[in-house]
């Protein structure tokens, strides 16, 4: 007996690795605040560091968060004045979770884009200074109009942002990685009450960081995946 057009149903199933990557995380941060009214300003050096967790779900995507202490902040230019100085260091414990792109390059090698929120959290703050008593003060023979970002203090704790990253990394067997990578952070929150009656409308953070991150991997399970396929007898 011949049946014509009978189709079998054969399930396979294969596996997907899930992993657990493990990291620290180290490196420069530099940046400066949005003011308006606007500050004549040089990049800040500060830093970062921290841990990390980055979880890979599916082949060349996952999820990585972090928990950070980072230094930010500001520092005034003064061109017609270089012998005075200002500078302001933030500290803040930052967390961003970003979601994780990777394209492999040989068996060894990354190249990865990393993009999500940053929320942080204000500590502290410290300045450096050798500004004189009556700097900004009418008739002062200093002509410097915008100074209340010298002494105002943090009143708005909480930041957030948007934050964003390319590196590469090189796999030094199945185990241990290391990661070099550029991220710029945007912040979407002021420091400072912002209406047209305060004394700025605008103090919101951006940052350049170079960082380098060490990584343990560890294969947790495999996904399983069915696949079908159609087979015609005759």
């Amino acid at each position: 007996m011949t049946l014509i057009g009978l189709q079998q149903q054969i399930t396979a199933q294969t596996r997907i690795p899930r992993e657990v990557h493990f990291g620290v995380i180290g490196g420069a941060n530099l940046s400066q605040y949005s003011f308006l009214p606007p500050v004549s300003q040089k990049m800040a050096h500060g830093y970062t560091g921290g841990v990390a967790i980055r979880y890979i779900e599916e082949t060349l995507f996952g999820l990585q968060a972090e928990l950070l202490l980072t230094q930010r902040g500001y520092k005034d230019y003064y061109e017609n004045y270089p012998d005075l100085k200002f500078s302001r260091s933030l500290t803040y414990v930052e967390m961003p979770v970003m979601a994780h792109v990777y394209f492999k390059m040989g068996s060894h090698n990354e190249i990865a884009f990393d993009a999500g929120p940053k929320i942080g959290w204000y500590l502290s703050d410290k300045i450096d200074s050798n500004l004189p008593a009556d700097f900004g003060e009418e008739g002062s023979e200093y002509n410097i109009k915008v100074t209340a970002h010298h002494t105002l203090p943090v009143s708005r704790k909480f930041d957030y942002g948007i934050q964003a990253g390319l590196g590469y990394e090189f796999k030094f067997g199945p185990k241990v990685s290391l990661q070099l990578q550029g991220r710029y952070y945007y912040g979407l929150a002021n420091i400072w009450p912002d209406t047209k009656a305060d004394e700025f409308e605008q103090s919101s953070n951006q940052s350049i960081q170079i960082v380098a991150s060490l990584w343990w991997h560890y294969t947790i399970r495999g996904k399983k995946v069915k696949r079908e396929q159609m087979k015609e007898n005759e």
